[in-house]
Parts: C-alpha cells; structure tokens; sequence
C-alpha cells in the first residue's frame, strides 16, 4: 500500500483491515504518509473501532469489509475522502488488490464476496486476487481448514465467470509456497503436502450488458 500510495499515477489508495493494531502499526513503519487517526462524526457499523486513519493518498479502514461493502455508495466515499463527496470524487475504485481478504472469509459468503467487488470496481476496472491453494492433503479436513481457507483455479472460476460483470478470469501464475524445510514442516503438521498461491487478474466490462450464454 506505501508503494502505491507514493505512486504518481495513483491518486488515492483505501486499505481495510478489522485489527486496529494492524493500522497503527501500518502507519508507525510509514511516517511519510502522514497517517493519522480519524474519527467520524457519526457512527458507522463499518469501523468496529470507530476509527479511520487518513493520510497523504491514503486512507485505512479499521473494521469489518463487508459492512463497510454494504455502505450507500456516497457515505463510503465520504469515508475515504475525509469530506462530505462534493460530486466530484468518484466511490468507485479503478483497481482492487485482494491479498488475504477471499482466503480469510467463510467460504459461505463467497458469492457475496465476488458480487460486492463488481459494485464497487468502475467498468473496464482489474481486480488482482491472490489465494492459496492446498493441492496435496493427507485428508479431508485439512483441505477445508482455515483461514487461510484454500481456493483452487477451477472454484476462481466458477465463481467469478459466473458474475455477470466480470469479462475475463485469467491465472497470472502459480507460486510453491512450500520452498523451505520450515515451511514444509510447519504445514505437513496441518495435514499440507502441497500449497500454491495463485494469482489471478479479473477484468470488469465496460458495460454492465450482462454476458452471452455459450451455445
């Protein structure tokens, strides 16, 4: 998030996550951001802390991603902007980056999950999703554990080719995320043989005209 934030071409980056000691933490390692604790006039159920720390193009939301989702379009922006939206800043983002947010829900909301992220992505907008991939268990249960829950290249798909605003799912590459005699150990306990982390860039369409069945 520093290295986007400091990034020309970006004019501003939001980051969420629900332990407040992350942000703080997150805005000690980086001064020059200029972070500093926010907090809004009215309550919202997107801040379980009551918290949200503004910096120089940068805005971090401490609290649960699927209340702050579930705002109207035009309080989320006021959120990240600071400000009362005068019409001129847009709610929707032109990209989203999803590094530890899919793998961390229960995979119940999935659905939920994939639907919000076309709510808020502009039209023609990428999505960067990163999971893990549990290839190789020694049984059942250590494939559903989690978080970090496991999803596998055929489950992105079915999930996001299936959302009538996304136009392409495409698999970016896939990493062995068991390269050390540590990490192998630490997973083996765990009942992980084999772990990937895949990453994937979905693309939105330009229009909100709804796909074409395949014949």
């Amino acid at each position: 998030m520093a290295f986007l934030a400091t990034n020309p071409k970006v004019s501003h980056v939001v980051g969420i996550d629900i332990i407040k000691q992350a942000a703080e933490e997150f805005a000690e390692d980086h001064p020059a951001l200029s972070l500093k604790e926010f907090q809004p006039e009215e309550s919202c159920e997107a801040t379980s802390s009551g918290s949200v720390y503004h910096g120089d193009d940068i805005t971090i939301v401490v609290g649960d991603l699927f209340n702050l989702l579930q705002m109207e379009n035009e309080d989320r922006a006021k959120y990240i902007t600071a400000s009362a939206n005068d019409g001129t800043t847009s709610y929707l983002f032109d990209s989203i980056y999803d590094r530890a947010s899919m793998v961390a829900i229960d995979p119940s909301l999935r659905n939920n999950y994939a639907a919000y992220m076309g709510d808020i992505l502009r039209p023609g907008g990428v999505m960067l999703l990163v999971t893990l991939d549990r290839r190789k268990v020694t049984n059942d249960a250590a494939k559903r554990d989690g978080p970090p829950f496991s999803i596998d290249e055929s489950e992105v798909r079915q999930l996001y080719e299936s959302q009538a605003w996304v136009d392409t799912v495409e698999l970016l590459e896939e990493v062995d995320d068991l390269t050390t005699d540590d990490d192998m150990k630490r997973w083996e306990k765990k009942g992980v043989l084999k772990l990937y982390e895949l990453v994937f860039v979905i693309r939105k369409k330009n229009s909100s005209e709804p796909k074409e069945t395949q014949k």
